[in-house]
Formats: structure tokens, sequence, C-alpha cells
């Protein structure tokens, strides 16, 4: 008798690789793009729609990760202590977000609100963190 929990039909190896790809590829391209190039406090629509791309993904995620590990295959991110990181630096960064979206002021040395330099640097660990998962995949990909 397995205790696996049962999955959505929709789950599959090939299909976590897709999503992890995908996050990886041009998830964190375009979270980039808005990070350092559309991020501004003022527009509480964008950030919006920057806590839901990430709370959506981060979920994705998450039920790849249950689904791999109860088929005894791995973790969405390479190792246990990787995936850990990479979840709480996405947490992390829509928390901060959500922080500036609320109206939370970070003054700067000028006294000005400023959050961008918060905001970029939760991105900039998201950032290195999938770089080194990336990394590893493609060193990974290369000895298959």
């Amino acid at each position: 008798m397995s205790n696996a929990k049962t999955h959505p039909s929709y789950l599959t190896e090939k299909y976590c690789d897709s999503v992890v790809e995908q996050f990886v590829d041009s998830g964190m391209r375009s979270l980039g793009k808005y990070v350092n190039e559309h991020f501004n406090p003022e527009y509480k629509g964008g950030i919006r729609n920057t806590i839901h791309f990430l709370e959506q993904r981060s979920a994705w995620l998450k039920e790849c990760n249950d689904y791999l590990l109860d088929t005894g295959q791995t973790y969405v991110f390479y190792s246990d202590g990787n995936t850990r990181k990479i979840f709480a630096a996405i947490d992390a960064l829509a928390k901060e977000l959500q922080l500036v979206r609320q109206g939370v002021e970070y003054p700067d040395d000028a006294g000005n609100n400023n959050p961008a330099p918060f905001i970029k640097e939760h991105y900039e660990t998201l950032a290195n963190l999938v770089d080194q998962h990336h990394t590893r995949m493609l060193m990974k990909k290369q000895f298959q």
C-alpha cells in the first residue's frame, strides 16, 4: 500500500521540468526587466501583478516539488537546500513588494521614499540562486 498522495493527472516529471524551465528562463527574464526597468512604487497595479506572478509560480513549483518528492524523483531545484532557498527568496521578494504596495516608506539618505534598492536586492538574491540552479542543470545535461 503506497502512502503517496494523489496528485492531479497533469503532474508529470516532464510537466514539472517545463514549469521550472519557464520560471528559470522567461519568468526570471521578465521579472528582471520589471525590477530593473519598470518598477515604480506609484504604480500599484504593476506591483500587484508581480506579486500575483510570484505567488502563482511559487504555487506551481511547490506543487511540482511535492509531486517529485512523492514519486521519488528529486527536488524541483536540484536539492532540498537549494529548493528551500529559492522558495524563501521568491517569498521574500513577494513580501517586500507587498509592503511597498501597502505604502511602507523606504527613506533613502536624502529622505525620499525609495524602495527600489530593497526590491532589487531581493531580486538579485533570487536571480543568483536561480543562476546556480541553472548552471547545475546545464552541467548535469552535459554529462548525460
